[in-house]
Formats: C-alpha cells, structure tokens, sequence
C-alpha cells in the first residue's frame, strides 16, 4: 500500500477532502450540524484509528466528536517504532514527535548464526514516544474542528436504527453513527455482542536505560532478532537515551515472556542502569471476520484486528482504516447502507488481502524453524530488502510474493503450526 496514497493533508495540518462535488456546498453538503451533544460521528477512542478518522471528519465539515476515557497524553505500551508507511498517512506535523530515524534494519537469526542488514534513503522506521505521536496526532483532529471529550469512558452502547446511543461515565450521547476505535479491548464491539474472531498475542516491551557504550552499540538500526522466543522474535529499538527492548510471541501460551526477556537482555549484553518497568499489551495479529460495520458502528483499528500479522505493527492498518471510515462516512453523506458497503468494500480491497499474504509469511517465520533457517540462508538478503521496502511504503506484501499459495502447499508437507 504506497503511502501517499490517501495523503490528503497540505501545508498546517489539513485541507478539505471531497467527494467528487457531492461535498462542495448546496443539499448534498455533509453538514449535518446540530447542537449540544449531538454529533454527527462519535469516535471512541483517540488513538491513531480514531485521531485520523476525526481529523478527515472535521476536514470535510462533520461535526465529530472522539471520547477517550483517559487524559492524553497517556503512555501507550508499544515499541514506538512508527515505520515510514504510517507517516506518510499521517499529517506531517506529527513527526515533531521523533526522536531518532534509523535508516538501517538490522535482522538476526541468532538461532542460525546468520545477520542481514538493509540500508534505505529514507527511514525505515522513525522512534518516537508513542504518547508524543499520538498526542501531536489528536491535536490535529482538534485543530481541525473535532471535540474532544476526556475522563469519559463508554459503559453500555444501544443501536437504533436512526442513531447510536451511547451511555458513558459523563451521561448518554447520541449519534447517527459512531466509529469504534477502543483498541484491543473492543468495549463497543463487546457491548454490541458482536462476534469476535480476532486472535490476540502477548508482546512485553521496557524502557531500558544503559550505560553510554552499550547504547552506541544499538544506536544506528532498528534491530529484530529470531531465535529468542519459540513463535517470536526480540527487538531493540533506539530512543533518543535509552533503548526500547521487547519480545512478542504467535503462542497463545505466552511462551513465558517475562523469563525469556531477561534471558534477551543477557544474550545481547545490555545491562539496564536500573531495573526496567515492564509493560505487558496484546496485539491482533487475526481481524474479526467480515464485515466490519455493524448497523451504524464501523470497527477500526486494533478492535477490528488490523495489525500486521508478520511484524505485530498496527500504526499502519489504523491510520488506513480509520481514514477508510471517514472517506465512507462522507462518501456516503451519511445513509446507513452506503456508508457500510463503502466501508467494507475498502477494507476488502486494501487492507485485508495484505494481511492474508501476511499471515502465510507468519505462519512460515515462526512457526517452522527449521523451513526459515533454510530459506534465510538461501533468500535472506532478498527477504530482508523486500521487508524494507514494504515497511518504507515502496512495495506491498503481494508485490513481495506473488503466489502465496505456493508457500501453503509447503507447510502442509511440514511441522504443525503454532498455538
């Protein structure tokens, strides 16, 4: 998914999106404006699905408003690497919020004794402290003309078929359609008793400050290392003083992660000047099944599954859908049917048969160790020029493979998978 691809944004922060001249002026405005707390769109949730959704929402003249049971900025557990694809679906503003670009990937299969290591012109992925990026994201949306409501936490959600009723911690709010964005936890979608497919991951990430020398060792590449966590991998992350170091799993078990983060931390060396904070997430790394509206909620984001099942990275799959949900709001000018079969026909096209191909690449990576060693020493180069490009916004993972049937016939000759 080439990354200008929906890049709306000019000089400040935003221009008006259209669609065709149905948004221009006159009857067919998308402006339906009322008063109070009446709004057009709720969102909940003000992570990058929603932020994004808001922000093209209020762009395009809807009047919109995002609840967030938090008070941004909040820490956020995630590795703060934000690849170069994200950003350019981004407003650019929101690159105040890095702290260093690594235009270096640097992959290991210490399992095998093998490195690969692939340079770009631009970076491959930037750091930043993912409650900086997503605060300087919010205030886009609000720059734009969204409301945001803080401290106020979605508790039950009622569908109608004119509009949504949501009881939250700081009264009822109603909406003709609301844009669910709540992450993992899915609040909305629970409410709603909507079916839920997604399979979740554990992943553990820290805060690790060290000695001078020993972060100079890590500070030029953005490191991924196989061969740490049975399904997984490790990853060392350099911020702008310190390092974020994690490992995540494919194992439904787990795979005892705190123990085999520590054991991590010894291999590579890195001796904490204090004794990290640990910070457990889960990541979706299976959408829900199709489709992703639900009368007049569309799931975004994490609650709809959209995180790359190769990389466990979701900054991209949110910032795609959520603004797939707002180009559906407008497009549709707000009717029901249209609004959901915009919606879900983008998302059928653009995001999940990359996550598909994704997950065949998984299923090979971590769950046959035996097929990876071999196929890193005969295409390892090739594959990890191939992740740089896809992860800069260059190539896409069906460029990258085109027959992805091919590797399934592979692994029904081999081991079991993963769980």
């Amino acid at each position: 998914m080439v990354a200008n691809q929906h890049a709306c944004w000019s000089s400040g922060f935003v221009t008006r999106i259209r669609s065709g001249a149905a948004l221009a002026q006159g009857k067919n405005s998308v402006n339906h404006r009322s008063s109070g707390d009446s709004y057009d769109v709720i969102i909940v949730g003000s992570g990058p699905a929603g932020a994004s959704a808001a922000l093209d929402l209020a762009a395009a003249g809807v009047r919109v408003a995002i609840l967030e049971r938090e008070f941004p900025p909040r820490y956020k557990t995630c590795g703060g690497g934000v690849v170069h694809r994200a950003f350019g679906l981004a407003p650019p503003g929101v690159r105040d919020a890095v702290v260093r670009d690594c235009f270096t990937s640097e992959m290991n299969l210490l399992d095998a004794g093998l490195r690969f290591e692939t340079r770009s012109q631009v970076p491959i992925v930037s750091m930043t402290m993912r409650e900086h990026f997503d605060f300087l994201l919010l205030s886009a949306a609000k720059e734009a003309g969204a409301h945001f409501r803080p401290g106020c936490e979605v508790t039950d959600v009622f569908q109608g078929d004119e509009r949504v009723e949501l009881q939250t911690s700081t009264g009822s709010l109603r909406a003709p359609f609301v844009i669910a964005a709540d992450g993992v936890a899915a609040t909305v979608a629970r409410k709603l008793r909507l079916p839920d497919g997604r399979r979740l991951i554990p992943a553990l990430e820290c805060e690790v400050f060290v000695g001078g020398g020993v972060f100079e060792r890590f500070a030029n590449s953005a490191r991924f290392d196989f061969g740490v966590v049975p399904y997984g991998y490790g990853w060392v992350f350099p911020k702008k003083e310190h390092l974020s170091v994690g490992v995540l799993t494919m194992c439904r078990g787990g795979a005892k992660l705190n123990e085999r983060f520590g054991a991590y931390l010894r291999r590579l060396g890195i001796v904490p000047l204090r004794d990290p904070e640990r910070h457990g997430a889960l990541i979706p790394v299976a959408p829900r099944r199709a489709p992703f509206t639900a009368g007049r909620v569309l799931l975004v984001g994490d609650a709809a599954g959209f995180a790359d099942p190769l990389t466990g990275e979701g900054i991209t799959f949110a910032l795609l859908s959520g603004r797939a949900a707002a180009r559906a709001l407008v497009d549709g000018n707000l009717r029901a049917e249209a609004v959901g079969r915009a919606y879900d026909g983008e998302i059928a096209a653009k995001i999940l048969p990359e996550l598909r191909v994704a997950r065949v690449l998984a299923t090979m990576l971590y769950g046959h160790p035996a097929l990876r060693k071999l196929l890193f020493r005969l295409y390892g180069h090739r594959f990890s020029d191939a992740m740089a490009d896809i992860l800069t916004g260059n190539g896409t993972y069906r460029s990258a493979v085109r027959r992805p049937a091919n590797y399934l016939k592979l692994l029904k000759m081999r081991g079991r998978r993963p769980g």
